[in-house]
């Protein structure tokens, strides 16, 4: 919606408005860094994401202590970086998340945040039988269960999001179906925790990734 904006002896100027919030410039971000294991207390931990189902099938404590681990093991691998964000109703939100090379995603959803899409930037996500490289892009309705695995590389994306959740459901709800899914996720992240190195800058997963692709060529 544009508003005019006349003043008695200037030209007349145009004021650009809209209901999710006025023009906002947010630049050159850095990448913020990976919480390590070491800043992860076991609040937090057990706190993460929303287990009940998990909880009930499986017992409190057994469930408690697993996610401590996971945790703790997966969050090194992660870093995301909220470039923009409305608070306005409908409000649109961009985040750019990095993930380490071979990460398991564990399956979940995000049921309080709407739908979303991805955009990848570089490196590659391995969704089953598909491998998604840059310029590929995901939607994701409110609620939808998802995982995927990061390539050799890593991957990093853009997640953007424009309301439409509920706001009385969970941010980050875990949908692993079993305490066995759980700790394959946990091994298979310890054993790739080492060439977990974020990136200095957006988009220097391009870079590994040449150097991945130029030696299978």
């Amino acid at each position: 919606m544009a508003e005019p904006d006349a003043h008695a002896g200037q030209k007349r100027r145009v004021r650009f408005v809209s209901e999710r919030g006025p023009f906002e410039i947010s630049a050159n971000p850095a990448i913020n860094p990976p919480r390590q294991a070491e800043e992860i207390d076991d609040e937090y931990g057990a706190r993460a994401f929303e287990c009940s189902e998990l909880a009930e099938k499986c017992g409190e404590a057994p469930v408690r202590q697993k996610m401590i681990e996971m945790v703790r093991t997966l969050w090194p691998g992660i870093a995301s970086t909220r470039l923009f964000g409305q608070d306005s109703p409908n409000g649109m939100v961009l985040v750019h998340v990095w993930f380490g090379p071979h990460y398991p995603l564990f399956r979940h959803s995000h049921p309080k945040a709407g739908d979303c899409l991805y955009y990848v930037v570089a490196g590659e996500l391995v969704l089953g039988r598909r491998k998604l490289r840059a310029g590929s892009v995901m939607f994701l309705p409110s609620g939808m269960p998802y995982k995927f695995k990061a390539g050799p590389a890593g991957v990093e994306v853009l997640e953007f999001r424009a309301g439409g959740g509920d706001p009385n459901a969970p941010g980050l709800k875990l949908e692993e179906h079993s305490l066995e899914s759980v700790q394959q996720l946990i091994d298979e992240g310890k054993a790739h925790q080492h060439e977990w190195v974020v990136p200095e800058k957006i988009g220097d997963t391009a870079l590994r990734q040449a150097e991945i692709d130029s030696k299978v060529e």
